[in-house]
């Protein structure tokens, strides 16, 4: 770092916020003062860099690399720049002019023509996922396609002062040049970061062993032994440290159905092959696009290509048929000569939330009074033997 002396000006204090505006409390407040986010119709702002303290100190402009070190020039501010800052401005301008030459640059930067779509997948929502990360992930799908694969180690910055938010806007630079090679998909994906197996090894071997004696209680309990023994296999394997991700990537397939019925696959619907009547619904395995997802649009065309039915290795069900994971039973309760009818319940009723991030199925029981009671006596009746 060195600072030194440009002139002999005395410095000023900033006090131009009337002029400059209200310092934007929010990122959306940042934005909104931008050109293509009122042309595009933005709203919601997902995510954005976070404004120094709270953005108080914050001046919004549609260049604060230009236009800051001419409010320092002009008001006699002291000025403090990056390597990070010079470097971005410099590819900011070079994503313009690439923009506005593309073809005469294409056979320069990729090895196609038209353009190509690039595809990161990751699990989480909308509002959840971690949108730096994947811009930063966008840059390796580039690299097969490009006729430099080093080009976004020139691009990106990666000097002294550099961080890691500076090289998300780095990334995001680099998509905004080369826009017009390639188009950017993110692909979000519901999914558990871990599963803590409780128990030993020997508890889920039990599990597995226990589960061959359904077979001696009717052909249907054959139809869900297949169902349930790959799985359980699984459950002593992982006991065993040898996970195989793929399987605990597939326990759950929820298919929204818009204003349709909503579907249910993955291997847990094998925990929820009878129905509440004692009915079996495990043989389904196609699952039902609701009219909303029956169709997509032809990008090339404009036109509605229908789409096929998706098959899933595991029963597939309306949501709306998950059956309870719990049992009932009616318990007369003597009182000392009055009676009571009760019901007992047991079984999965709820789960725990642990740490604020953790879900945990919970077993409980409960018994419950129905109403009424039928009295074996009434009161002063005469009890012969």
């Amino acid at each position: 770092m060195v600072t030194f002396a440009v002139s002999s000006v005395a410095p000023a204090p900033y006090n131009h916020r009337q002029r400059d505006g209200p310092a934007p409390s929010t990122a959306a407040n940042h934005l909104s003062s931008l050109k293509e986010f009122n042309q595009e119709g933005c709203g919601e702002v997902l995510q954005a860099s976070p404004l120094e303290y709270g953005g108080k100190n914050t001046c919004a402009t549609s260049n604060g690399f230009v236009l800051g070190v001419v409010r320092a020039y002009n008001e006699h501010h002291h000025l403090v720049l990056r390597p990070d800052d010079v470097w971005l401005a410099i590819m900011t301008q070079f994503g313009l002019y690439a923009n506005a030459n593309a073809e005469m640059l294409r056979h320069s930067l990729v090895k196609h023509d038209g353009k190509k779509e690039l595809v990161v997948t990751d699990v989480g929502s909308l509002r959840t996922v971690d949108y730096g990360r994947l811009a930063s992930r966008f840059i390796g799908e580039m690299e097969d396609h490009l006729v430099d694969p080093t080009l976004g180690e020139w691009v990106l910055p990666g000097f002294s002062t550099t961080t890691d938010h500076d090289r998300i806007v780095g990334s995001v630079v680099m998509m905004a040049s080369m826009k017009k090679y390639f188009d950017y998909k993110i692909r979000l994906k519901c999914g558990i970061p871990t599963v803590t197996l409780l128990g030993t090894v020997e508890d889920w071997m039990a599990i597995r062993t226990r589960v061959d004696a359904l077979l001696q209680y009717g052909p249907q309990m054959t139809d869900w032994v297949e169902l349930l023994s790959p799985v359980l296999d699984q459950f002593v394997n992982a006991a065993k440290a040898n996970v195989e991700k793929s399987f605990w990537q597939r326990i759950c397939n929820y298919i929204a159905g818009g204003s349709g019925p909503s579907y249910l696959s993955g291997w847990i619907t094998v925990f929820s092959v009878f129905n509440t009547d004692g009915q079996w619904q495990g043989s389904e395995r196609t699952i039902r696009k609701s009219k909303k997802n029956a169709f997509r649009i032809d990008e090339k065309t404009g036109e509605y290509i229908k789409l096929d039915a998706e098959m899933s290795e595991f029963p597939v069900l309306e949501i709306g048929a998950v059956s309870p994971g719990y049992l009932t039973v009616d318990v007369t309760i003597d009182d000392n000569g009055v009676e009571y009818k009760s019901l007992m319940f047991a079984g999965h009723m709820s789960y725990a939330v642990q740490r604020g991030d953790t879900i945990v199925p919970q077993l409980m029981w409960a018994i419950a009074l129905k109403p009424g009671r039928s009295p074996k006596c009434e009161v002063g009746e005469l009890i012969q033997w």
